[in-house]
């Protein structure tokens, strides 16, 4: 119905109010504030939970890593102690010696000359008489260490 008075429509004629009050916009606010809380603690979850998958992910790479470099060094101590087993036969008195009679024709001597040497005396320098303290220090922690044995004599 139309309203003469001021020229306004007036809208409530069944019942039906075309306005919006104070109460409607606060609730109309209110809801949109909890959605955009809600998508926020959303996005929050979700880069939470990609930076979750992300360090499992690099955890799992890492640790498939340390697994083949196990391995691999497995491998090369295994080849390592080969190797070390082969040097020991290598260098053993009884291969030199074979190597020695085969490879470059070598034989025992037939006969062998000893000449034994007059042993001279070493003259030692004589310690100077004056002494620093350290060099006392030092030399009565060597005799520490140091095991003597006398004869019964």
């Amino acid at each position: 119905m139309y309203n003469n008075n001021n020229g306004n429509y007036d809208n409530n004629v069944n019942g039906y109010s075309n306005y919006k009050s104070n109460d409607y916009n606060d609730y109309e606010e209110d809801s949109k504030k909890n959605i955009y809380i809600y998508l926020i603690l959303l996005t929050i979850c979700a880069i939470i939970l990609l930076v979750y998958i992300s360090y499992t992910l690099q955890i799992n790479n890492l640790s498939y890593r340390i697994n083949q470099m196990q391995n691999e060094l497995h491998i090369l101590e295994e080849k390592n102690h080969k190797l070390n087993i082969k040097l020991s036969n290598a260098s053993s008195l009884s291969q030199v010696d074979q190597l020695a009679r085969t490879e470059l024709n070598m034989v025992e001597p037939e006969s062998m000359e000893t000449i034994v040497l007059k042993p001279e005396e070493v003259k030692v320098a004589k310690e100077p008489e004056s002494s620093y303290f350290l060099t006392e220090i030092t030399n009565f922690i060597v005799n520490l260490g140091t095991a003597r044995a006398y004869s019964p004599e």
